[in-house]
């Protein structure tokens, strides 16, 4: 009798398929459609995608999923067609920034030239300046990699232990103004004396001279030629950069000068 009872018992859970077996079935099922979409996405082709998609509509209508009543899969294709639109536009934006950088980069070799070109004029008009007023011996160019320094005599423009420009200096530096105003770039203007020693009231020592020496020429060159003043820049170093030992008269003489500095 026990054994009767337990076939039967074996013999009824036999009958079908285990309960687990039934989800296990949806889930693969609803893997497979869904790597079945994936593939279809992955090969943009319009037709077979609307063709996939409307398959699996029906599949989901028939096993009861409402949720997809009202979407034919139309939503999912405006989506695609939106990221390639946006590709589409990243990749215009992408090419229009390459041809702005190329316009800048043309813009500014044309905008360096015309620098280069404006500078060569001045080294040669001031030249030129400095040979029709016959200043050879008081003012001279000096060319270097990065600026041009016009040296300046200071017996031209200043007496001696004097800040005060000369009126024969104030149309030298008026003419030079000009030429300093069609360049429009940064200047310098240093003050420099020799080493003999100074003490009065408004000149405790030759730093306070070289500085107010280059002040008065930058203050002249805004005034009378009406540069920049934000481009100019006025510094005194006395004594301590000279160009020639301060052991002769004529030597002291060459250190007593106003270097102006022009930024290439």
């Amino acid at each position: 009798m026990s054994n009767r009872r337990k076939y039967q018992v074996e013999e009824e859970k036999s009958q079908g398929a285990p309960e687990w077996m039934v989800t296990y079935s949806d889930m693969v099922t609803l893997l497979l459609c869904f790597f079945v979409l994936l593939y279809s996405m992955a090969a943009i082709d319009q037709q077979k995608f609307e063709q996939v998609a409307e398959s699996l509509r029906n599949a989901f209508l028939s096993s009861g999923g409402e949720i997809f009543e009202h979407n034919s899969g139309k939503d999912v294709m405006d989506m695609l067609n939106d990221s390639d639109e946006s590709s589409l536009n990243d990749s215009n934006i992408e090419d229009g920034n390459n041809l702005d950088d190329n316009l800048d980069d043309d813009l500014a070799a044309k905008l360096e030239a015309e620098k280069k070109q404006k500078m060569e004029e001045f080294i040669e008009e001031i030249k030129e300046y400095i040979d029709e007023m016959d200043l050879d011996e008081h003012v001279k160019v000096i060319e270097e990699e990065e600026q041009v320094i016009l040296r300046i005599d200071s017996v031209i423009l200043f007496d001696l232990g004097k800040a005060d420009i000369k009126e024969s200096g104030k149309d030298t530096l008026r003419d030079v103004g000009k030429l300093l105003k069609e360049i429009d770039t940064e200047v310098v203007v240093q003050g420099h004396t020799d080493n003999l020693p100074i003490n009065t009231t408004l000149f405790p020592t030759n730093w306070e001279l070289s500085t107010k020496r280059a002040t008065n020429v930058v203050l002249f060159l805004v005034e009378e030629s009406n540069l920049d003043p934000y481009k100019l820049t006025a510094t005194g170093n006395g004594e301590f950069r000279p160009i020639a030992p301060n052991d002769t008269p004529e030597n002291r003489q060459k250190n007593r000068r106003v270097d102006i500095v022009v930024a290439k």
